[in-house]
């Protein structure tokens, strides 16, 4: 009856969260949340539909303009009987930019369209990245709440301990007060994380586009995979593959070819007419039109176009350049968190964990035996369990930093 205001607590918060794993959850594949992902997420959908918009507007770019037609009534009485007119005119035109304007604006769409496309890949990666990044922190949460549940088994036996070393005398009920407040902190920390959990599942399944009420099972176990690749290699893997660096490059293209189409502007375009006259009195006639429009008159504005073009190309080439060393920026500081975080899994795995678990067993015995008191046994237990966190905190962010590097670099990296 001791714990039982504890697991009341424990049950009425989160009691449907932490029984349901226990029954029909099946395991949690990361390649099956990124492959729902991939077909599910709005966001993905999002960009998909405007790159496909985007693509419509290529042949809309290279098509000619409507062609006119007109009818006109000529020399109408002054009683504006438009019946009685002399003359009836039926006319057709089309207008005919300069030869390569045409290809110049689809040219120009088509580059839009590269660059909406590379944004369609830029948001597959950042989702994919989320995924990851959230899949990898709900596995850390299961993996506390099952060190906290081990712990408090744990002190359930130093309880029992001082128990019966307080039934001989040998100790005070103090070292009895000592583990129940230990456990009490123990109770606390896992209703915190069960409520972290709530909240990462609800993260994913808003990037899957489900119900954010909807229980996710435990993430499967995943091994360590030492980082292999080389700061340089990956450097060059994002002049490659990022897509937001191939969009910068397509808006470099879009810029001169816009930059072409500005000076095409000083050349005139040109409009074709033919027209049926059919006269009321007398033989119908033919007649042929052609118009040109005159920039030079206007060269001023011409002018400012072509200027205009010219600082949007040299914008959209430092926009590249700045977009290149961010990159540069971002890989290096991911690249140097993953290398001190492989350091330190390591250091943790071969050195500050089993000197740990060695610290606490010695404690226990030396409790036993009567030769250390209850505080340094509460203590070696506190340090193995933070140490423990720690461990699995250090193996998160350093997958969480590889996911994150997948994205800057612009595609899975595979070691």
């Amino acid at each position: 009856m001791r714990y039982t205001k504890y697991l009341l607590i424990l049950f009425l918060i989160a009691g449907p969260w932490i029984l349901t794993p226990l029954f029909a959850q099946e395991p949690l594949s990361l390649e099956t949340l990124l492959e729902e992902a991939m077909r599910s997420s709005p966001e993905i959908e999002a960009a998909r539909q405007e790159w496909e918009a985007m693509k419509e507007g290529i042949p809309q770019a290279r098509s000619l303009e409507d062609p006119q037609f007109s009818i006109t009534q000529w020399s109408i009485p002054s009683n504006f009987n438009i019946g009685n007119a002399d003359e009836t005119w039926y006319g057709i035109g089309q207008a005919f930019p300069f030869p390569g304007k045409l290809q110049l604006k689809g040219q120009i769409s088509a580059k839009e369209a590269d660059i909406s496309g590379q944004g369609y890949l830029a948001k597959v990666r950042e989702v994919a990245s989320k995924v990851k990044s959230s899949y990898y922190q709900l596995s850390l949460i299961h993996k506390a709440i099952d060190l906290h549940l081990e712990h408090q088994a744990l002190l359930e036996e130093f309880i029992t301990i001082a128990e019966q070393k307080y039934a001989v005398g040998q100790v005070s009920q103090q070292d009895i007060l000592k583990a129940q407040v230990e456990l009490s902190k123990l109770h606390n920390s896992l209703l915190l994380l069960e409520q972290e959990k709530i909240s990462i599942q609800a993260e994913i399944n808003r990037l899957l586009n489900r119900s954010p009420e909807g229980l996710l099972g435990q993430p499967e176990e995943s091994s360590f995979r030492p980082f292999t690749m080389t700061l340089e290699g990956l450097e060059q893997m994002a002049l490659r593959e990022k897509p937001e660096l191939m969009a910068a490059n397509f808006t470099i293209e879009r810029s001169e070819k816009a930059k072409a189409l500005a000076k095409k502007n000083y050349l005139p375009d040109f409009m074709v007419e033919i027209q049926y006259w059919d006269v009321h009195i007398g033989p119908n006639r033919w007649m042929a039109m052609g118009k040109i429009n005159l920039p030079w008159i206007f060269r001023a504005k011409y002018d400012s176009r072509t200027r205009q073009a010219k600082a949007e190309e040299d914008r959209a080439r430092a926009d590249y350049m700045a977009l290149r060393n961010q990159t540069q920026f971002e890989i290096k500081d991911l690249f140097v968190r993953i290398k001190t975080s492989e350091h330190l899994i390591q250091v943790y795995k071969d050195g500050i964990l089993p000197q740990a678990e060695q610290s606490l067993a010695a404690a226990r015995i030396a409790y036993q035996a009567g030769k250390a008191d209850f505080l340094n046994l509460i203590d070696s237990e506190r340090t193995l369990r933070d140490f423990q966190l720690e461990y699995y905190t250090a193996l998160t962010q350093y997958e969480q930093f590889i996911a994150k590097l997948e994205q800057e670099v612009g595609t899975e990296l595979k070691f």
